[in-house]
């Protein structure tokens, strides 16, 4: 039977040529996503994973949320990509340790070989940043995660560390600055930097094992790193502004 111009003659088998076409097109934008991913971890962070709020809860809500699209966080994050050390003065509400702990998350992620360190006062403390980078991983899609295998389940991790497939393995660790010379990090992060007891000691022995990336963030007390961060000068904010589509989703 001859089909008249402009219509569509079905065949037996058309559904199947349908839903191949539909997930090869699928598959299309699942790589598509990928290479962004990779090339832009923000665009990562605030569209394809969630934050955990543990006073969520307590009052029954959803405890998972998406990562604010601030200004001041793309800032942040541009300053984590281009600077080798970063101090980070912080507030409780500023989602600081959050965002840090995405950026290592990301690097690590995407970077086989990667070795992070979070170093804080006590090992629960560090833990935290640890916990962060798992929920983060948690909550990103499965086609994100089948790219980023770990090495064991997800509950089979032990609590202060997380380990991937492609070598790359994030630790906590407490504020004896010898445990960071035994870990050959290529970020180091000391979370709460200003309340580590030998937190100027950790820090140099940081510097001495020549990481890519020293990361420094401490909600404000008098001390060492205080002392850091007042002898700062201004400098021209070369990271430039938040893409606009961004800023108008956010």
């Amino acid at each position: 039977m001859q089909s008249s111009p402009g219509s569509q003659l079905w065949t037996p088998n058309s559904s199947a040529q349908a839903n191949k076409l539909l997930a090869e097109m699928q598959a299309l934008e699942r790589e598509l996503i990928v290479r962004k991913v990779n090339a832009d971890g923000f665009y990562w962070l605030t569209n394809l994973t969630k934050t955990k709020d543990e006073q969520a809860t307590r009052f029954g809500a959803d405890p998972y949320r998406p990562f604010p699209k601030k200004e001041y966080l793309w800032a942040t994050w541009q300053a984590l990509t281009i600077e080798p050390i970063l101090f980070i003065e912080k507030s409780r509400t500023m989602m600081a340790s959050w965002i840090v702990a995405g950026f290592c998350a990301h690097f690590a992620f995407t970077n086989p070989a990667t070795c992070v360190v979070f170093q804080s006062e006590d090992l629960d403390r560090a833990k935290h940043d640890i916990d962060y980078v798992k929920t983060l991983w948690e909550q990103s899609p499965d086609f994100l995660k089948e790219r980023w295998p770990l090495t064991k389940q997800l509950d089979r991790q032990p609590q202060e560390s997380m380990q991937l497939a492609n070598g790359s393995r994030l630790v906590a660790i407490p504020g004896n600055p010898d445990k960071i010379r035994s870990e050959h990090p290529t970020i180091v992060v000391l979370d709460e930097a200003a309340i580590i007891t030998e937190g100027e000691q950790s820090y140099n022995v940081a510097m001495a094992a020549s990481p890519v990336k020293v990361v420094c963030l401490s909600s404000a007390k008098p001390g060492w790193f205080q002392e850091f961060t007042e002898s700062a000068v201004p400098v021209k904010w070369p990271y430039g502004r938040q893409p606009e589509n961004e800023r108008k989703a956010a």
